[in-house]
């Protein structure tokens, strides 16, 4: 019983591990032609193993296309392990020749239009489908809801609209809703800003039980002294 208890223990502080890595900015609609990218973060402590996670993008507009899978959706992670205070980033074509590199960076590419243009739920899964995290991007539409494959559900984060319109993309600032419009015109992208996108920069403040493992694992190493 102790050796289940401990595997139960394990898989719980897994799990909880598994939370601290977010969406942490998509880029989808850009004045002409889109660039486009999404980056997950890691704000948590431990390392992560995000082989075979996915992104699933879902049509939230009402009508007869709600519930559609958007632009190829689901796309893989081919990432593996993600360190603490580590991103990845998936990108177009347009988008990585945009965003100079350094400082900015990507480490997979996806196809032009993967991003939809009216309103759609992101939602990562680890590599069993349990979703980790979902956020709504809206532009108001009535009836727009956050779903998955038609399913209505209560997202992480609801992000939009700008003004009326669909936010070109968003850049979580914190764990507790904070978010940025990214910008939507192209030249006003890639400025060094959080508005204008930063693809491989983390600028996610760690959600606090992070930080309580971090003091955590601080006082266990006092005691092993």
């Amino acid at each position: 019983m102790r050796t289940l208890t401990g595997l139960v223990a394990v898989a719980g502080l897994a799990a909880m591990a598994n939370a601290d890595v977010v969406i942490s900015e998509i880029l989808g609609s850009t004045s002409g032609t889109d660039w486009e990218y999404v980056e997950i973060a890691n704000t948590g402590a431990v390392a992560i193993d995000t082989t075979g996670w996915k992104l699933e993008l879902w049509d939230s507009d009402a009508g007869g296309s709600f519930g559609g899978a958007d632009g190829g959706s689901p796309h893989v992670f081919l990432g593996g392990v993600l360190n603490p205070d580590e991103v990845f980033v998936i990108g177009n074509g347009l988008a990585q020749a945009g965003f100079p590199n350094p400082p900015f960076s990507f480490n997979q590419t996806w196809n032009d239009n993967s991003v939809e243009n009216s309103s759609y739920t992101a939602i990562l899964t680890d590599g069993a489908s349990n979703v980790i995290d979902s956020v709504f991007v809206t532009d108001g539409g009535a009836g727009d809801t956050a779903n998955r494959a038609g399913t209505a559900i209560t997202p992480n984060l609801t992000v939009g609209p700008d003004a009326g319109f669909l936010p070109a993309g968003f850049a979580r600032t914190d764990m507790s809703g904070g978010a940025v419009f990214i910008l939507f015109d192209t030249a006003f992208l890639a400025d060094g800003s959080v508005e204008g996108g930063t693809p491989g920069i983390n600028q996610i403040v760690p959600a606090p039980g992070s930080l309580a493992l971090l003091g955590l694992g601080a006082l266990a190493a006092r005691r092993r002294r």
